[in-house]
Formats: C-alpha cells, structure tokens, sequence
C-alpha cells in the first residue's frame, strides 16, 4: 500500500541495524583526523566509565578487535554502531562529537560545517552529517541524511530505535518505509514517528535524496 505527499505518524531515538564491518553538506575535516579524534574521544569516554573493551564490544554488537581498530583510529565507525555505543555509554552522541571544553547555550551551523559521521559513503551509500556538536545538554539529535537510489537486490539497512524520530524532505524524493507500510515523500514533506518500529528509505527518480532528521530519544527515569 503506498500513501503519496503529507504523512504524519504521530508519536516516539536511536539507531540499531547490522552494517557490514561488524555484527549487528560536507565536512572539511581531513578523514584521518577525523577518525584519530573520534577514536580518541570513544576511548576516553569508555575508560572514564571503567568498561573493558570485551564488555563494551559485546554490549555493542561489535567485535572487540572492530572496536579496537575505532579507538585507534583504523576504522570509521558506522552511524549503527556509533547509536550502540551511545546507548551503551549513556550518552548523546553529540557528546562523540562536541569540542573539548566548548559547550554554547545557543549554536550557528553554517553550511559547509556539517561533519560526516561515515564520510566514506559507507552503508551502501547512506551518508550521515551531524547537524550540531557543541550544544550544552541537547535534547534531540541532529543530521542531515543522503540517501542513494539503490541498485537491484542492494538491501537498505533498517533501523529500529527508541524516541520519536521527525525527517524532513529537503531534496529530491524518497520512499519510505514503516512497519511494512510505503510513503512517497516529496521535497517539503515532513513525516514524524514512533521509531520502535522497522523503518528505513531510498531516493526515488534516479537521484539521491537528502533530508534533515531529528532524533528525540526517551528520557531515562
């Protein structure tokens, strides 16, 4: 069944989905420096908490030698393990990503600031941008999200997470799908949803789609 133009699903994230490498707007950012810092930042937090690496690769679906090669900066961590271990560590992810000592009240992202989490295009050409970094205390998180028009027989990753997610159409066309359900979603469209259940999406008419996200997960009691 395929519902075309405005859709809302009313109602409550984080990402989880297996990508290969494990179990389960542009940046300017040279990408070893990138993946250095971001390594280096998993690192401390992990330490600072007292978890070993075997029991943090286990509660994050990854190998521990995966894992390791993140710390260090060998391997770019896909969005799917990056939500893991932010669940894992209880933690936003914009704490992954914030400037050390920095945190503002209010934050201008120009364009062109945007950083990419999986730079690469990894995940069969999904590319995720962190839409902010260095809010004090952020309650959502934030990204700008590229979606590839799929070649036959590419399966798409598909998240499941808890929150409310909310996307916004800001190029091209998508097809989105949710709990089994299809929705056209034209530049404009906004959809909102209880993320708990299945969902993911692709660019439709030969080019790749691009939307702003927000994800806004529960709050731990």
């Amino acid at each position: 069944m395929i519902f075309s133009g405005n859709f809302l699903w009313p109602s409550a994230g984080r990402l989880v989905q297996r990508t290969n490498g494990n179990r389960r707007g542009q940046s300017r950012l040279n990408t070893e420096d990138f993946r250095d810092e971001l390594g280096a930042r998993l690192r401390r937090i992990r330490q600072s908490a007292g978890y070993t690496l075997d029991w943090t690769a286990d509660r994050a679906d990854v190998t521990k030698g995966y894992l390791s090669k993140v710390e260090r900066g060998q391997a770019t961590p896909s969005i799917a393990v990056i939500n893991r271990l932010s669940e894992v560590y209880g933690v936003g992810l914009s704490e992954f990503f914030m400037p050390e000592g920095e945190r503002k009240s209010i934050v201008v992202l120009r364009d062109g600031q945007h950083r990419a989490i999986n730079r690469s295009g990894t995940e069969v050409g999904y590319r995720y941008e962190i839409g902010e970094h260095s809010k004090a205390n952020p309650q959502s998180e934030v990204f700008f999200l590229t979606l590839p028009c799929l070649e036959p027989g590419v399966v798409p990753p598909k998240n499941r997470h808890n929150g409310e997610e909310v996307l916004l159409m800001l190029e091209g066309q998508m097809m989105f799908e949710y709990a089994g359900i299809e929705i056209v979603l034209n530049e404009g469209d906004c959809i909102q949803f209880d993320a708990q259940n299945e969902h993911f999406g692709y660019a439709l008419g030969g080019k790749p789609a691009r939307a702003f996200v927000v994800i806004i997960p529960n709050k731990q009691v």
